[in-house]
């Protein structure tokens, strides 16, 4: 299973934070490779989503998870091989895909309802690419079909 970045940043979080003791807030922006707005971010997040309770030391300028909520032994121990899984594949993907002769891309922002993302998600898992490709797909061959209805001229 492949995680987003924003997933993986969150159990990256939880994994730092789920010993128990403080954590210097640079340590942690560095370790996850982000910004203080992000980091903040992604806290709430996780507080939300594990009911932990993470407090904030200005003294020492770190975070600490005192109530672990959902966020048990059990649970750590399956984030951490998710976040395993999800890197070992990653770098699986980066091996078998480099290509130096990439078009160039631009991200977009498309709104689409739930069950035509999980439709294009589950496309792109049986075929074992990435979401952007089979909406490239799509769009392509829903071009050459439009087309082939339009008159000649």
């Amino acid at each position: 299973m492949q995680l987003s970045t924003k997933q993986a940043r969150i159990f990256r979080l939880a994994l730092l934070l789920g010993s128990g003791t403080p954590v210097e807030t640079q340590k942690i922006i560095s370790q996850l490779s982000c910004s203080e707005p992000t980091l903040t971010r992604a806290l709430k997040e996780l507080r939300e989503t594990y009911s932990a309770e993470i407090r904030y030391s200005k003294a020492t300028h770190s975070y600490q998870l005192v109530e672990s909520g959902l966020l048990d032994k059990k649970t750590l121990r399956q984030i951490y091989k998710t976040l395993s899984s999800s890197i070992e594949a990653k770098t699986d993907e980066t091996i078998s895909r480099v290509s130096l002769d990439k078009e160039k891309k631009k991200a977009v922002s498309l709104s689409l309802r739930m069950s035509v993302l999980r439709k294009i998600d589950q496309l792109a898992m049986q075929t074992d690419t990435t979401r952007s490709d089979i909406v490239e797909l799509l769009v392509d061959h829903s071009i050459a079909e439009f087309a082939a209805t339009l008159p000649r001229r």
